[in-house]
């Protein structure tokens, strides 16, 4: 069944588009609720999980429990997040380019994409963990 052309979900889809990184259903809701008074973050919900469904978003879960989206088969990041803060990092150039070819070559799968996190404390949070010294 082909989804109905509605302004709130070219709206969300425009959302995902315009963004470098993987959003939340609410970081989309945040960014649209000027525009759209009216929307519902039940809506946002809705129609990602309906743009999932066929394929033409990506949903991922991060380690601090929250789904985010992206387009998919144009989202091939790879990210440093911090596990303190939530703050991330890309990472520009694939590190598992060369892994991948191996694998395909190795194993005979044609390989069709990947995700990569890498999750630790950032500077700012691993200073923070740190003991004081006793003088």
């Amino acid at each position: 069944m082909a989804l109905k052309n509605t302004k709130q979900r070219c709206a969300v889809m425009r959302v995902l588009k315009d963004s470098s990184d993987p959003v939340s259903a609410e970081d989309i809701f945040a960014a649209l609720k000027d525009e759209y008074p009216s929307l519902a973050l039940s809506t946002v919900y809705r129609n990602l999980e309906r743009f999932a469904a066929d394929a033409l978003i990506e949903k991922e879960v991060w380690s601090d429990g929250v789904v985010r989206y992206s387009i998919a088969q144009e989202h091939h990041g790879h990210y440093l997040i911090c596990t303190g803060c939530s703050a991330k990092i890309k990472i520009e150039e694939c590190p598992l380019t060369g892994i991948e070819q191996g694998l395909a070559r190795d194993t005979g799968y044609e390989i069709e994409g990947h995700t990569l996190a890498i999750y630790g404390k950032c500077p700012k949070c691993a200073k923070k963990r740190k003991p004081l010294k006793e003088k």
